[in-house]
């Protein structure tokens, strides 16, 4: 008999290349593929914007997956809206919760319907979703994040945010994390079987060296506030330390944020095709200040054999702070000169490639992942 396992997570995987869609399309992508099990996908289509030819899109790549949607305001009902969404919305006991009295009333009856082996939710804030559950199913939180990390500048309600966070994740039978840091701070708060799972990637060949680079410099990022931050920090404080002929390619929504020129920055926008900026980039950067959690941008430069050049929130979670391919500095002119030392020293930098390249290696392997998946749920 088929094992049944029933996803939450609002986001919408057809919908950019942020870090968080990437992880969801590769979870699904290993659900799709284990034989031995049936999967129904729930998101939002008011938080994720689905279009109609995003659900015909899921249906082509995830065909073994069902899809529902549903709506966290139901804004097109105003009766709905306002009695059921908004009404209860001012009445909320825990700060982090992002849920709705009718978005757990919906999801509830998903739940309750038929048994469920598993049911994974995806995010502390959204873990409330279950509270209405009546199932016996395993339930298991998708942390990917600290919450009460991300509101430390409410230092008057911090502990508040914290023991919210707790209380939730206590709902659950299992927490995953994929952070070092945030495993510790599970174990020691709560009392549920805490996971670690390094995100994974595929595992390049370390070949020789390229003589000729397309891109010196590329920065891959999402417009959130640390990346729009941590950007212009690099190009008001870094940028003016490095020689003139040094390009930097931007890409992603992160281009959208900057709105004056500067010397030898290129603006790509979202790309097609983002592969191509990794099998021909000579370095990654990524200038991040302030932040909570593993850095899939910088993950994936380190799979590609890629130095990355970063501040001390750039290697937040990450199970080896040092020799993983990651220069690691908080100062502006030292970043500069990690830059120019990755240009001008070839034995530095083949260097760091082999420390990126073994880092991935003995940590992140994707086949020990897919392993774990496989085993677990068929």
């Amino acid at each position: 008999m088929k094992k049944k396992l029933l996803y939450f997570m609002p986001d919408n995987p057809m919908s950019g290349k942020a870090g968080n869609t990437t992880r969801l399309n590769q979870l699904l992508t290993y659900f799709n593929h284990i034989e031995n099990l049936e999967v129904t996908f729930v998101s939002l289509k008011d938080w994720g914007l689905w279009k109609e030819e995003e659900k015909k899109q899921f249906s082509e790549k995830y065909h073994h997956i069902k899809l529902i949607l549903l709506d966290k305001k139901h804004k097109s009902n105003f009766l709905k809206y306002f009695f059921l969404y908004k009404i209860p919305f001012f009445f909320k006991r825990n700060s982090i919760d992002m849920t709705s009295w009718i978005l757990r009333k919906e999801f509830s009856e998903i739940a309750n319907d038929e048994h469920f082996d598993h049911i994974i939710v995806s995010y502390a804030s959204w873990g409330k979703i279950i509270n209405k559950i009546k199932s016996t199913s395993n339930c298991i939180i998708d942390t990917h994040d600290f919450i009460t990390a991300q509101k430390k500048s409410n230092r008057k309600k911090i502990g508040k945010f914290f023991q919210d966070e707790i209380n939730i994740l206590n709902t659950f039978n299992e927490i995953w994390t994929y952070s070092v840091e945030e495993e510790y701070i599970f174990n020691q708060f709560t009392n549920k079987k805490v996971l670690y799972l390094p995100i994974p990637f595929p595992q390049k060949n370390l070949a020789q060296k390229k003589n000729i680079w397309k891109y010196d410099i590329i920065f891959i990022a999402s417009n959130n506030p640390h990346n729009i931050q941590g950007i212009y920090w690099f190009l008001e404080k870094v940028l003016p330390y490095l020689q003139e002929n040094r390009i930097i390619h931007i890409i992603g929504k992160i281009g959208e944020e900057i709105k004056k020129s500067y010397p030898n920055v290129i603006i790509h926008g979202m790309v097609e095709d983002l592969q191509e900026y990794y099998d021909n980039a000579r370095m990654a950067i990524c200038p991040m200040l302030t932040g909570t959690g593993v850095k899939i941008k910088v993950l994936e430069s380190l799979s590609n054999n890629i130095p990355v050049v970063t501040n001390t929130r750039g290697v937040d979670g990450l199970s080896q702070k040092n020799d993983n391919g990651c220069l690691v500095t908080d100062d502006e002119v030292e970043f500069a000169h990690y830059i120019e030392t990755l240009f001008k020293d070839d034995a530095f930098y083949e260097l760091m490639r082999g420390k990126a390249h073994n880092f991935i290696k003995n940590n992140h392997s994707l086949e020990k992942e897919e392993a774990f998946f496989k085993n677990k749920f068929s």
